[in-house]
């Protein structure tokens, strides 16, 4: 399955605490990244952790030409998937951000 991944900007970051990115609208609090093929979205997030995708900095100018700050995806980031579902990266897993329309399944 293919993911867009798209990370938390620090200026959101800084605000963030009790609140959701706006799944219309990520472009205001994320910067979409890259896309990405997984098997699942623990697969993604995996695949997205610093020592698998960037284990010698090769993602740094990448990282810091996107004006981000981290390289692994963490708490707060987001994926969409290919039924246009945007997913919350939480503490202990997902949370499905609804949309105003309903996914595609």
């Amino acid at each position: 399955m293919k993911y867009q991944v798209w990370y938390m900007k620090p200026s959101f970051f800084r605000g963030s605490v009790g609140k959701s990115p706006d799944p219309d609208n990520l472009s205001a609090t994320h910067v979409h990244l890259k896309d990405i093929e997984a098997d699942d979205r623990d697969d993604a997030l995996h695949r997205m952790q610093a020592d698998i995708w960037s284990p010698n900095g090769e993602a740094l100018d990448l990282i810091q030409s996107k004006g981000l700050q981290h390289t692994s995806m963490s708490v707060g980031d987001v994926l969409g998937d290919e039924s246009d579902a945007v997913y919350l990266v939480t503490a202990i897993g997902f949370s499905w951000l609804p949309k105003h329309e309903e996914p595609r399944r």
